[in-house]
């Protein structure tokens, strides 16, 4: 058995209900987010699971679950300003 190691990014700001900032850089780390307390289940959400879902069978590339994921965190408006302004 082998463990892959986990595909880094470079990482994406979020902004926490309580203000802080998580910084996720691992597709297990956008996994957990999007399962947990999600501002949003709208359409770029279900996107977002649906490219994590796809990269994990092997349909999507990290690059498009990257981008998903930024996707949905415009749409829940979980993005920093800074990061918005790059």
């Amino acid at each position: 058995m082998t463990i892959s190691e986990p595909k880094l990014f470079s990482g994406i700001p979020i902004k926490n209900k309580d203000s802080t900032i998580s910084v996720l850089a691992t597709l297990p780390q956008m996994a957990d987010a999007l399962a947990n307390d999600w501002p949003s289940d709208g359409p770029m959400f279900l996107a977002a699971l649906a490219a994590l879902v796809g990269e994990r069978v092997g349909c999507c590339s990290t690059r498009e679950v990257h981008r998903a994921f930024i996707a949905a965190a415009i749409e829940a408006e979980c993005l920093p300003d800074s990061y918005m302004k790059n």
